[in-house]
């Protein structure tokens, strides 16, 4: 089971992963006109959907849990995680705001965050100027023909928090995904399956709950 604290990062890299789930740009060569140019593209592009596999290993432990669902964004506003296996629990963050509820509970719980404090998060509301003073950032064509993007906050202003995206740049989608938050606790993500969703109901937190602000 996850800690509120992984929870946090796991919604704070999502959406720096969701920047490079569109069409990868032919003219890009580095990771910086890679996130500049993807992220107008994908807020062309509409609400998605896809499915995941995440494992995720504490700090300490050589393996971890495995779950699994559907990822929907609808950017530059929301994320949505709908956990279905091994238990139904789903994740909402639009805007400020992160609403979590399991689908066998009537409450649910009601964050309020602020972006530009969550290490990756901070990647899709700042402009690439800023961020280029916050993270180190890199690119490599792999031998399969995928691309891997890394990103890290530099160790001299306290970070820990590092990333690896890998990109099918026929596909032009993301397969994979892993990252190390600042307790050591490592999260790897298998992605698939992407279409286009036809409305927005899902960026809706359900109206039956009742919320608990926390």
């Amino acid at each position: 089971m996850q800690t509120t604290r992984s929870i946090w990062t796991t919604l704070a890299v999502a959406l720096p992963l969701a920047t490079v789930l569109a069409a990868t740009p032919a003219a890009a060569t580095s990771p910086w006109e890679l996130l500049e140019d993807l992220r107008g593209a994908l807020q062309e592009d509409g609400p998605l959907t896809g499915k995941f596999e995440q494992t995720y290993i504490p700090a300490g432990f050589s393996d971890g849990d495995v779950e699994g669902g559907h990822l929907s964004l609808w950017l530059p506003r929301c994320l949505r995680w709908n956990y279905e296996e091994p238990q139904q629990k789903s994740f909402l963050l639009c805007d400020q705001e992160v609403w979590f509820w399991n689908e066998e509970d009537e409450g649910g719980r009601h964050y309020d965050i602020d972006p530009k404090e969550e290490p990756g998060l901070d990647l899709l509301m700042l402009g690439v100027s800023e961020l280029r003073e916050r993270y180190v950032a890199d690119s490599e064509k792999l031998a399969d023909g995928t691309f891997r993007i890394s990103l890290a906050v530099p160790a001299d202003v306290g970070g820990d928090f590092h990333a690896t995206i890998h990109l099918d740049p026929v596909a032009r989608r993301v397969v994979g995904l892993e990252y190390t938050d600042d307790e050591g606790n490592l999260t790897r993500f298998a992605m698939s399956d992407y279409q286009k969703l036809a409305h927005t109901a899902l960026f809706q937190p359900p109206q039956d709950i009742e919320w608990t602000d926390e």
